[in-house]
């Protein structure tokens, strides 16, 4: 058999393995996507702070009796949350708020497992290049981090005067599963398409998408805070309150800079301010993509990402002037999605040049 022969066989069998380790990939992708949407329906119907032990292995298993049952419920009722909130609560209503924090940490579980054992396969059979599995160690060990930052998240709702997680902490959870996210993405992306394409003339149209992504990701953090001090309650129109324009005591904490994390008013008109910076950005850079000589693949990304925008926009107003859970959710979810369109189109950036 002649050498070109075998390496035409040789070519064909990376592009293979190449194929199955990225869409392994973009599973883990999807997943984590469905843990936003899990853990931003769990934060805000309330039922974090209903399991009160961290038992990575033990917890797989929920209360399979009356007996635990009540053992878990009796130490709900021991916490401010249940006090404060809920002292009349029996335990078909526990069993209501346990159930979305159960789901979400199995979820939890689940990726771990997704992840760990084709990764384990694919190394035994070689189907991935050896300098790419310390890095995919490295986001396995993150994803450990994780569960563990969520506990540390979870832990600060049960100090004597709190009634919910502290949003800092929140704020750090999130962002931690968006990082993963990315990352994940990102060397999905790369291992389908390991290979830059050369793009002449597109450099400002990286450097804009950089920018905007950035402020993207920003204004998705700004939305943490607004989730962790439920800073939606401040809304009302008959005041014009949370209209989108800045309130007339937005400084009034000490010191200055508490504002932006704990005075409601304050985090909704940032959070606000941020998304219609952000739209506008997104717009710009699909305008700049559509209009330039950028390849179909990077226009294709940006009537999605100008699109995800719109939507996103749309969705942020509902859910402010509803309150409704899911389409908060939702929200939270497209935001993702729109994140995950920019990454796409930077993907295809990377080899632009002046």
């Amino acid at each position: 058999m002649s050498q070109a022969i075998l390496n035409s066989i040789g070519t064909a069998a990376s592009t293979r393995n190449r194929r199955a380790v990225s869409f392994w990939l973009f599973a883990v992708c999807f997943m984590i996507w469905m843990m936003v949407g899990i853990g931003g329906y769990t934060r805000d119907s309330g039922s974090g702070l209903s399991i009160m032990n961290w038992d990575p292995i033990i917890g797989t298993l929920p209360p399979l009796t009356t007996t635990a049952w009540n053992h878990i419920f009796g130490l709900y009722q021991q916490i401010p949350q249940y006090k404060i909130l809920h002292p009349n609560m029996d335990l078909a209503g526990f069993k209501s708020l346990f159930w979305p924090e159960y789901i979400h940490r199995l979820w939890g579980r689940l990726i771990g497992v997704v992840f760990f054992l084709p990764l384990v396969w694919f190394a035994f059979t070689r189907k991935i290049e050896a300098r790419l599995l310390p890095w995919l160690a490295l986001l396995f060990i993150l994803g450990g981090l994780q569960g563990a930052i969520g506990w540390f998240m979870v832990a600060s709702g049960f100090d004597p005067n709190s009634v919910a997680v502290e949003p800092w902490r929140l704020t750090l959870h999130f962002s931690f599963a968006v990082f993963l996210y990315v990352a994940t993405l990102w060397t999905a992306l790369t291992v389908r398409t390991p290979i830059a394409a050369a793009l002449p003339g597109q450099k400002w149209l990286k450097r804009w998408v950089v920018a905007a992504g950035h402020l993207l990701a920003l204004t998705m953090i700004a939305g943490t805070f607004v989730s962790g001090t439920h800073a939606i309650d401040v809304f009302n129109p008959a005041t014009k309150a949370g209209m989108g324009m800045p309130p007339p005591d937005y400084f009034i904490l000490q010191p200055w800079w508490l504002n932006f994390f704990a005075n409601k008013a304050a985090v909704l008109f940032d959070h606000q301010a941020l998304g219609s910076a952000t739209a506008l950005a997104v717009l710009v850079a699909a305008v700049m993509a559509l209009r330039g000589s950028a390849p179909k693949p990077v226009r294709d990304a940006a009537l999605i990402i100008a699109a995800l925008v719109v939507l996103q926009y749309i969705l942020g107003i509902t859910a402010l002037a509803s309150k409704l859970l899911d389409v908060g959710v939702a929200h939270q979810m497209n935001a993702v999605l729109l994140l995950t369109a920019f990454v796409v189109m930077l993907h295809q950036l990377r080899g632009a040049t002046r």
